[in-house]
Formats: structure tokens, sequence, C-alpha cells
């Protein structure tokens, strides 16, 4: 059989890992991260030793990651003659931590639950890197569904019941293939029928637009000229202008820290914005000083029916936003505040639910939170739609913009939500309650979008118990697991005997 090839080269867990991380956007070739998938675990299952599981899996790790976040080294070429040399080891050493993390799960699920343990402890490794070292649950592998059918249970199981649900399906397929049983047959067709064709029955809702325009404003203002006294001020006289335009919409938003001084001190650019906007809402981004001279970094409502309100940024980005274990600051003798552009920013509350002027309510995300699934949970009850500003310059001419428009409009079919993007170098957008993509601005571009926000759907399984029903399904697949085991090594004695 062709597939014995499969075991001979050292490195074939490496390449099928970077062909599963394909499967992600920009290139979206879904079907090669499921083919890679069923490979893998059909070499896993033919080499079933426990330091093979760990080695193998940490292979198909590395190679799955170092693809999907290619774009890291990116933040450490803005400033290549300072931060250069930190591109090669953040290359390296992310995708090496995400890797361990599988293969330590992989290894741990595979020795005390047998094969399909291997399936749960992936699922587990997937879910906590919403926890590990502050989390970083960027390209969930059930990301790869995006624009399949399969993305509808996501407004049911969520990204990591999908993902234990894609896992399940190409093990179950992958099995079939080396052991072949009629229930392995028949567990690999029930299982990739109820991924792919059964959301074709999904109840579809009739989504409508609310009578409530909006103006998207992308400046492009580049990393390394968007804080410089000589590009700054232009980028943001091209803002106003924009504003300024007619027809006026009812909201006007503002990228991520688009205002380039300390929302404190910029008086004289907050009367400008406000004089552009006129009756409109005016929602932006900028840095503040709070009450006790901590540095936030905030998104901010403005409008003349009422007073500014603020919601400050609460997943930080560690050590570009703050440094991890800040505890240890005493001992190092280091101050949490810090200048302006400094790690030293101050965490928010977490999630909230603000409102408008005009009686809409939506909850607000600034940037990095937006990959976090269950960050969105406790505010979305009444929202009427979500709204991120992000500055994505960060990611250059990269992939990373694409990606994180993914997990937006991941965000969108989890809750069944409405998304409106506002990108500084885009890729901004308006995205509707099924995670389509309406209108959008192109990436690296400046200019405004105009367009009328869409409406809601009912609220989804996912949006009421989070995940919830995806720890549940683990605690049922461990049950089952355990009893299978006991029944064989029950078997295995009976027949010794």
């Amino acid at each position: 059989m062709q597939l014995k090839l499969l075991n001979k080269p050292k490195i074939i867990s490496l390449i099928l890992g970077g062909v599963c991380a394909l499967g992600n956007n920009p290139w979206a070739l879904w079907y090669l991260s499921i083919l890679s998938l069923i490979l893998w675990f059909w070499l896993i299952i033919k080499n079933d030793k426990p330091k093979k599981i760990f080695t193998e899996t940490f292979k198909f790790g590395f190679g799955y990651f170092s693809i999907s976040l290619i774009w890291i080294v990116e933040p450490f070429l803005v400033e290549p003659w300072i931060h250069g040399w930190i591109a090669p080891i953040a290359l390296i050493a992310l995708p090496s931590f995400l890797a361990l993390t599988w293969a330590i799960f992989a290894f741990l699920g595979h020795y005390y639950l047998s094969y399909i343990g291997l399936v749960i402890g992936l699922s587990l490794a997937e879910y906590c890197r919403l926890y590990l070292l502050t989390g970083f649950p960027w390209a969930t592998i059930s990301y790869v569904l995006l624009d399949t059918k399969a993305e509808k249970w996501l407004s049911l199981l969520g990204p990591y019941g999908l993902s234990l649900f894609l896992f399940l399906t190409c093990f179950s397929i992958a099995l079939s293939l080396q052991v072949r049983k009629k229930i392995n047959v028949l567990l690999a067709i029930c299982t990739s029928f109820t991924l792919f064709f059964v959301p074709y029955f999904f109840k579809k809702d009739v989504l409508k637009s609310l009578d409530v325009s909006v103006r998207l404003i992308q400046p492009n203002a580049v990393q390394e000229k968007k804080w410089s006294e000589e590009f700054a001020p232009i980028f943001f006289e091209q803002m106003i202008k924009m504003t300024a335009q007619e027809q006026k919409p009812d909201i006007v938003i503002w990228p991520e820290t688009s205002l380039y001084l300390p929302y404190n001190s910029a008086f004289e650019e907050l009367d400008k914005m406000r004089k552009a906007t006129e009756e409109s809402i005016l929602v932006f981004g900028a840095l503040r000083f709070d009450q006790a001279n901590f540095l936030k970094n905030s998104l901010i409502i403005e409008n003349k029916n009422q007073e500014p309100v603020f919601y400050d940024k609460a997943k930080l980005v560690p050590f570009g936003e703050y440094l991890p274990f800040i505890n240890l600051k005493s001992y190092f003798k280091i101050l949490e505040r810090s200048n302006l552009f400094g790690w030293g920013f101050k965490r928010g509350k977490g999630s909230e639910l603000l409102s408008l002027p005009n009686g809409l309510n939506f909850v607000p995300l600034i940037c990095y939170e937006a990959i976090f699934s269950n960050f969105l949970k406790p505010s979305v009850k009444d929202a009427d739609f979500i709204l991120q500003i992000t500055n994505d310059a960060w990611f250059g001419k990269s992939i990373g913009p694409q990606q994180h428009l993914a997990q937006l409009r991941i965000r969108a079919i989890e809750y069944g939500l409405p998304v409106i993007r506002v990108a500084n170098t885009g890729i901004s957008a308006i995205i509707d309650a099924n995670g389509k993509v309406i209108k959008n601005l192109s990436v690296n571009k400046s200019g405004y979008l105009d367009s009328f926000i869409p409406s809601r759907k009912h609220s989804t399984i996912y949006g009421q118990f989070g995940d919830f029903i995806f720890l549940s399904l683990i605690f049922l697949c461990v049950v089952i697991a355990f009893l299978n085991k006991k029944s064989i090594n029950r078997k295995s004695f009976s027949e010794e005997t």
C-alpha cells in the first residue's frame, strides 16, 4: 500500500503539519488540512509507541504553527536595526511552545486513554491555549473550516467543540484505513456526514440591515510613521477630511490609537474631531492616562448628547503592552508605569456592553481581544453588534490582517452578531451575523467606507452556554474512552487466563 511510504521520512509529520496550516486564511485550502490530519493520524496509529506519539505530535504541531504564525516576524522588522535579531527567535520559540503543548497533551491522553485519548488530548490542548502563559489562541485548528458548511457548527459547539469534532472525524477515517472493521468504517462515515452535511439542515435566519448608517475610517498609517512628529499630524488631517465628507452617517468610527496624542492633552485635536463629526456619534481609539496616572489603551465614545464613554483594553499583548509576571516587579525593581510607548499599560476591567445615544448596544474589542472566543460571552446577550478597533500596522504586508479578520468572522458566527471592524491599515469590514463580509476596505489602502449595520440573529447555543458544551463533550469522551480501555483490558486478561 502506498501509504506505507509515509513512515519512512523523519520529517513527514513536520511536512503534514505545514500542509495542515494551509487551511487557514488567506489560503483557505481546508481540504488539504483534512487530508493532512487523516494521513498524520494514520501514521500515529501505525507507530503506536509513547515516544513516537510525543515526537511526531511535536513535529506536526511545529509545522502547523510555523506556517500559521509566519507573520510573527513582522513586528520586529518595524525597526529592524533594534529588534530585528528577535524575529528568527520568535519564529522558532512561539511555534515550539505551542507544539510542545500539543505534544504533552497528546502523550498524556494516549498514555491514559489509548488512541481516542490522542483526540481528547489535542482538543484540550487547543482549549488550554486560551489560558497558558496569558493565552494565545491564534490559528485554532477548527478555523480551517471557515467558509465550509461545517462552520455552522461554531454557533452550537464553539471553536473548541468543533476542533474536537474535526479531530474525531479525521481520526475515525484514519482508523478505518488502518483497522478495517465495519464499526470503524461506520464511525468514519457517520462523523464525516455529521460534520459536513448535517449543517445543510440548520435553520436559516433572514438577515436585514438596521436603519443606522456607519462610516469606517482607514488612514493607513504605517507603523514606522504612525507616531512620528512629521507624519502623525498628516494622517490625522486625512481622517478629519474623511470624517467631514457628506452625507453624514449616524456613527463615525476611527481605528485603535488613531489619536496620536494622549486623550488627556489633545484639546485642539479633539475640537477638530467634534467639528468634523457634527451631530454624528464618534467612536475612536486613543491612549489616555487615568486618575491614578496609569496609561490605558482605550475606545472612546463622544457625542453632544452624552458625556464621553471609555472602554479600556483588558486583554493586553504580552511584552508589547505589559510585562508578564508583573508580581515580580518589586524583586527586579520594575515600575508598572511606563512611557507612552513602553510596555506598562494598565488593563481594563474586562468585557463590557456599551450603549450609544441612538439606543444601540455593542460589545467593544480592541485588537488582540478578538482572538479570545470566551472574552465576549459575559456581554453579548443584549448586544446589537460587536465592534473591533485595531491597529494591524504591526503586521506589515504579511498574512496577519487576513487571519485577524477571519477570527473576527468566526466570532460573528459563534454569537450570531454582526461585526464592525475598523483597522488602521486594514482590513476594515462590515461582517453580517453569518460571518460573511458585506463590505470591506482593502489592506494597506487609505479611505473610508459607508454602510448600514446588519441585524443580529437570535441568540446562539454557544452564546448562551459558551465552552460548557465543549467541556461536557470532553467529559463524555473521557468516560467512553475509560470504559473502552477497561473492557479491552478485561478481554486481554481473560484470554491470558
